[in-house]
């Protein structure tokens, strides 16, 4: 088996290769696992967020960092039993499950920590003022967002860059009034993570919101080498709201 690991060598990249190491190891799979840094690869093998983990050539996931248990049924495999040294029995390399046992308990009591804070926060008088990335300047305003990582490849920069320019080009006075606003949000940043949940993002693309519609434009990574069919694309979307 060949697995292959994609990113821009983050972080978030080399834990998730090591966890992958660790799931080869404790699962007893032969594999060779291959770094692949290049952006052009990794956008030619589907992959708009990072880190993510293939094998054989197939995408297990992608934009999050997997442990080790995770990892394991991924690959077809299972934890191996190894002889215990203490009593000549047998017991799991269940250091994964531990891990994984103490996350759950602190998953729950972030959750009920969190169902606290929002009972309190329901009973508090409502903020005056709403985070400016949160939600569009009004009900009546449309709001084009570019969602990316913090590791940006030339053609992530292109299609940021052609979307500001079609609708400069075609929507001047709508931004100048503030009936458009255009928004460039880092999703790998702590307070922008929700953006991935509330969009159900699977990929670093072009989204339009105003009010309770929204709409989704993936097709920016295959026209963003055509200037000309990209602007007509985001214009169109924009017609959309009016």
């Amino acid at each position: 088996m060949k697995i292959q690991i994609y990113g821009s060598g983050c972080e978030k990249c080399k834990q998730l290769y090591a966890n992958t190491e660790a799931a080869v190891r404790s699962a007893g799979i032969e594999a060779e696992i291959e770094k692949v840094t290049d952006m052009t690869a990794i956008v030619e093998a589907g992959i708009m967020m990072t880190p993510a983990i293939a094998a054989d050539g197939r995408v297990l996931a992608s934009g999050k960092v997997l442990s080790s248990a995770e990892i394991i049924p991924l690959l077809g495999g299972s934890p191996v039993e190894q002889p215990c040294c203490c009593c000549g029995g047998t017991r799991k390399t269940s250091s994964i499950k531990r891990i994984a046992v103490v996350l759950l308990l602190v998953f729950v009591l972030v959750s009920v920590a969190w169902a606290i804070h929002r009972e309190h926060a329901a009973k508090a008088p409502a903020a005056a003022v709403t985070a400016p990335e949160a939600v569009p300047a009004s009900d009546n305003a449309l709001t084009v967002y570019y969602f990316h990582g913090t590791q940006r490849c030339m053609t992530c920069n292109r299609i940021e860059e052609l979307t500001e320019k079609a609708l400069e080009s075609g929507f001047a006075a709508e931004l100048k009034a503030g009936k458009i606003v255009f928004r460039s949000v880092n999703v790998d940043e702590p307070a922008n993570e929700h953006f991935i949940k509330d969009f159900a993002l699977d990929s670093k693309i072009v989204c339009m919101r105003k009010g309770e519609k929204l709409e989704k434009f993936p097709e920016v990574w295959t026209l963003v080498r055509d200037p000309e069919k990209f602007a007509a694309y985001i214009q169109a979307g924009v017609e959309q709201f009016k």
